[in-house]
């Protein structure tokens, strides 16, 4: 058997190009990278708004936990009325936070889900901030606070 030679393949008249090169990549290439970097841009920029823009809601969360931290008294009912009042003017809704108790927890309560709502709290909630002595157990104390929290975080501004 005789070794046959490079030129005496069967296809040697197949020669093949060069690979075509990746670089330069086509013009349209240059057009979805800067989208996509407008589109990343616009994101951080929209986040970065937004979390401006939520920065009451973390200050009033962390008064309230602060507050709390200390133990629960009939100070903390004044409190999340004061608390909800400040979201509401921050928020640019003045108009509800000027409602009296009893209309604003009937505002609230539309935006809250049936676990969380402040008509489940009772009457002491709405009367208690404007009483000399307020009498409720710390476990009332604790369903308003929690209620409130849980109203500061879910709100829509």
């Amino acid at each position: 058997m005789t070794q046959a030679s490079p030129l005496d393949l069967p296809n040697k008249g197949y020669l093949l190009p060069d690979a075509v090169a990746m670089w330069p990549p086509v013009w349209w290439t240059w057009l979805v990278l800067a989208l996509l970097c407008i589109l990343v841009i616009s994101t951080l920029w929209w986040l970065l708004k937004r979390y401006k823009k939520r920065a009451y809601r973390r200050e009033a969360l962390l008064i309230l936990k602060q507050q709390t931290r200390q133990g629960l008294e009939g100070r903390h009912i004044i409190l999340c009325h004061e608390l909800i009042r400040r979201c509401l003017i921050s928020s640019g809704k003045d108009q509800q936070a000027a409602l009296n108790s009893r209309d604003l927890i009937a505002v609230l309560d539309q935006q809250m889900t049936k676990k969380h709502n402040f008509a489940q709290l009772g009457e002491a909630f709405i009367v208690a901030p404007y009483q000399a002595e307020i009498e409720i157990n710390t476990e009332e104390i604790q369903k308003m606070v929690t209620t409130t929290r849980y109203w500061i975080r879910k709100h829509h501004a």
